[in-house]
């Protein structure tokens, strides 16, 4: 069945509608941003999704990524405050904050970036000496940030970080850096040496100082002891001597017996025990020596009392021998518990010496 005109023109219009539509509509990826311009003039910016645009009146000016990116720059040759050429690479991390300005303020963001930050590192460069920038590289990245921040603020972007990323030195200057390191790590290990040396002589003086301390005080409290001792035995010998003297003063025999009696014993003794003597016929004098028992026996009895012999029975021949017998004279008979005084023989005191 043929179409009149009427349903063709319907059909027409509808056509050109979801052409027109289809070309207005945009897909916008998640962080990114699309500037759009009506006319050639900037109006707006789409955000991520689905958006629209005025058929034949806009369209879009700019594709700005708003993740951070990385911006590495080529090597370059700086001098430093002493006279010295280091090649440097370096690398900056930056973020688009507004797509507007980085579209439209600046032509070719990450070319101006490149020229800002060289630019910038080559003058901080020129105001430091080589030490000072191989020992602050951190640091140095913190200057270029500041000094930039101004600059690339009117141009939409954040500045993150700025890394001085490798510094080559010189061959002869590297030499002559390792040369120096060698030497001042020579340096370091002779005086860690000497330290060491002069802590063990320290610790040997000062272990030695201390055995002679403990050895002088062992020898002090030895001869401390060793006076208490003699101090004792002195007062011993003085007491004996006292209870001597007074034993004599009282009038008492058996002391000076007891007393005499040992210093024979002891010179006998010494006699037996000489080296000079090759040998000793005992008994010396059978008198003396009988003596010298007697008076020791006695001054026992007196001291301890003399031992009881169990009595015998009575007998009648025992009655007529106690009696006297006519014509014999009576034996003088020492009485129970006397004793003699002891008498060494004259020529004891020769025979000692």
């Amino acid at each position: 069945m043929p179409l009149d005109s009427l349903t063709i023109s319907i059909l027409l219009a509808a056509a050109v509608l979801v052409a027109i539509g289809v070309a207005a509509m945009r897909r916008v990826p998640e962080g990114h941003v699309y500037t759009v311009e009506r006319f050639g003039r900037f109006v707006r910016v789409l955000r991520p999704g689905l958006r629209w645009l005025l058929p034949l009146a806009e369209r879009i000016g700019c594709r700005q990524d708003l993740r951070e990116r990385h911006l590495r720059l080529p090597r370059m040759a700086l001098l430093t405050r002493d006279r010295i050429e280091v090649q440097v690479d370096a690398v900056c991390f930056f973020q688009v904050t507004d797509a507007a300005k980085a579209s439209y303020e600046v032509h070719n963001l990450e070319q101006a970036l490149a020229t800002l930050i060289t630019s910038t590192l080559r003058n901080r460069t020129g105001q430091q000496d080589l030490d000072t920038l191989l020992a602050g590289r951190a640091r140095i990245g913190g200057e270029l940030m500041a000094a930039c921040e101004g600059a690339v603020a009117a141009w939409g972007v954040q500045l993150n970080r700025v890394e001085l990323d490798a510094l080559e030195l010189p061959a002869a200057l590297v030499e002559a850096v390792a040369l120096e390191r060698t030497t001042e790590l020579e340096r370091r290990s002779a005086v860690l040496a000497a330290e060491g040396e002069r802590r063990t002589a320290r610790l040997k003086a000062e272990t030695e100082r201390e055995a002679q301390l403990m050895t002088a005080e062992t020898r002090t409290r030895v001869a401390t002891l060793e006076s208490e001792a003699r101090e004792r035995s002195a007062q011993a010998e003085a007491r004996a001597s006292l209870m001597l003297s007074r034993a004599v003063a009282e009038g008492s025999p058996l002391a000076l017996n007891y007393l005499i009696a040992q210093q024979y014993v002891s010179a006998l003794k010494s006699l037996a025990e000489s080296d000079n003597g090759r040998f000793v016929v005992l008994p010396l004098e059978n008198g003396g020596l009988s003596m010298t028992l007697d008076g020791i026996r006695a001054l026992a009895e007196s001291a301890f009392g003399p031992e009881e012999e169990p009595a015998a029975p009575a007998r009648a021949d025992d009655d007529e021998d106690k009696a006297p017998r006519q014509g014999v004279p009576e034996r003088e008979v020492d009485a129970p518990g006397s004793v003699r005084p002891f008498q060494p023989p004259p020529d004891v005191d020769q025979r000692i010496g």
